[in-house]
C-alpha cells in the first residue's frame, strides 16, 4: 500500500456528491476509481463531470468487480447501515457520511459489527476539519485564554422560508431536521473544541410548513466548568453586518464565541477569527475556500491513516458520543428534561466512557 495510489470506489452521486469529489480529487495518495449510483442518469452526470469511468447502478456489483481499497458512503442516512455491512463483507475500509445511522441502537449495532471483522470504519465529520476551528483549538491549547467558562454557537439563515429552495430537496421530507442534520455538525465541533459534555437541554421548533422536521433549534451542553449554547435557525432573517456580511456576500461559517478569564475569542461569518484581551487584539482571516479545504482535509486524514494505521480521529466508536448527543437532544426535547448522553449509549449497548475534556 505505501506509495501505490489507493483505489476507492464511493457510493453516491446526489446532491453532494460534487463536493466530495471535488474534494477527493486534491487529496494526495488516493483517488475514486469507480463511482456507484442507483439513477443512471444521475450517475452519468457525475461520472463524466469527474471523468470517472468505471461507473455500477449496483454497489454489490462494484465491491465484487473493482479491485479498491476503500469505500466512500455519499447516500442518506437510511442506507448506512447496509452499504457500511457492505464494506464489512468486502473487507474494505469505509468512510461514511454523517449523520450516521438513523438511530443511535443501529449505529452501536453498526460500529461493533465492524469491530468485531476488524473494518476500519470513520465518519465524514469535516466541520472539525475546517482551518479556523483548528486554530481555535491551538488557541485554546496555548491557554492564551485560561480555561473557558462560556461558548456559544450562533446562526441565523433564510433556509426554510419563506420558500424551501435547496440542491438536497429531501431535507423537505425529512422528520428530523436541524438538529439531525447541522446539529450534528456543531455538537462534533464542540466535542472537538471541548470534550463531551455531560448532558444535554434541547428545545426544537418546527416553523415552516414547508418542512416536515424542525427548523430552530436551542441547545444547552452542561460541562463541569463551561456552560456551551448552540442557537441556530433556519427561518430567521439574518442581520446584515451580524448574521451575514457586511458587504452582502453569503456567510462562510457561524457565529463562535468562546470566553475565558483572560480574553474572549470571536469567529465572525465573514470567516474573521479575532482574539480580545486586556493586553490588545489579533485576527486571523480566512479565505472563502476554507470550508471546501476542510473537506479536502478529512478526506486526507482518511487516506494517511489507511496508510500509516493511526486511529481515525472520527472513528466510529467516537462518532458515538456525537450520535448519542442527537439522539439525547431529540429525548430532551420531546421530555422538556434534560439528559445525559452517555445514559443512551448504555441503553443502545454501548458502555460510554466518563465525561472528559478535550486533550
Amino acid at each position: 500500500m505505501p506509495g501505490d495510489l489507493l483505489r476507492g470506489g464511493m457510493i453516491g452521486a446526489g446532491a453532494w456528491s460534487a463536493n466530495q469529489l471535488d474534494a477527493w480529487q486534491k487529496v494526495n495518495g488516493a483517488e475514486i476509481a469507480a463511482l456507484c449510483d442507483r439513477l443512471p442518469e444521475r450517475l452519468v452526470r457525475i461520472a463524466s463531470q469527474f471523468d470517472i469511468r468505471q461507473r455500477y447502478t449496483d454497489p454489490r456489483e462494484m465491491a465484487a468487480r473493482e479491485k479498491l481499497d476503500f469505500l466512500d458512503i455519499c447516500v442518506r442516512p437510511a442506507s448506512h447501515a447496509q452499504l457500511v455491512r457492505l464494506a464489512v463483507a468486502n473487507r474494505l475500509p469505509v468512510i461514511c457520511q454523517k449523520p450516521f445511522c438513523t438511530s443511535l441502537g443501529e449505529a452501536v449495532e453498526v460500529v461493533q459489527t465492524c469491530e468485531r471483522a476488524g473494518v476500519r470504519l470513520m465518519i465524514n465529520e469535516n466541520f472539525r476539519w475546517q482551518p479556523w476551528y483548528r486554530k481555535v483549538r491551538e488557541i485554546l491549547d496555548s491557554r492564551m485564554i485560561e480555561e473557558p467558562f462560556f461558548v456559544k454557537i450562533e446562526e441565523r439563515a433564510r433556509t426554510t422560508l419563506p420558500h424551501f429552495e435547496h440542491p438536497q430537496a429531501y431535507l423537505a421530507e425529512m422528520p428530523r431536521l436541524i438538529l439531525y442534520e447541522m446539529g450534528v455538525h456543531y455538537l462534533d465541533t464542540l466535542r472537538f473544541l471541548f470534550g463531551m459534555p455531560s448532558a444535554i437541554n434541547a428545545r426544537l421548533h418546527h416553523v415552516s410548513s414547508q418542512m416536515q422536521g424542525e427548523d430552530v433549534q436551542v441547545i444547552l451542553l452542561d460541562y463541569a466548568h463551561l456552560t456551551a449554547v448552540i442557537e441556530s435557525s433556519w427561518v430567521s432573517v439574518p442581520i446584515p453586518g451580524i448574521d451575514t456580511p457586511a458587504d452582502g456576500s453569503p456567510a462562510l461559517i457561524s457565529r463562535l464565541e468562546v470566553d475565558g478569564p483572560q480574553g474572549t475569542l470571536s469567529l465572525a461569518v465573514d470567516g474573521t477569527l479575532s482574539l480580545y484581551t486586556d493586553q490588545g487584539d489579533e485576527t486571523w482571516r480566512f479565505s472563502s475556500d476554507t470550508e471546501a479545504d476542510g473537506r479536502r482535509a478529512t478526506l486526507q486524514h482518511f487516506v494517511d491513516c489507511l496508510r500509516d494505521g493511526s486511529q481515525f480521529e472520527t472513528g466510529g466508536r467516537d462518532n458515538l458520543e456525537t450520535m448519542a448527543l442527537v439522539w439525547a437532544g431529540y429525548r430532551s426535547a420531546e421530555t422538556r428534561t434534560t439528559v445525559s448522553p452517555a445514559e443512551l449509549l448504555r441503553e443502545a449497548g454501548e458502555p460510554a466512557a466518563s465525561p472528559k475534556q478535550a486533550p
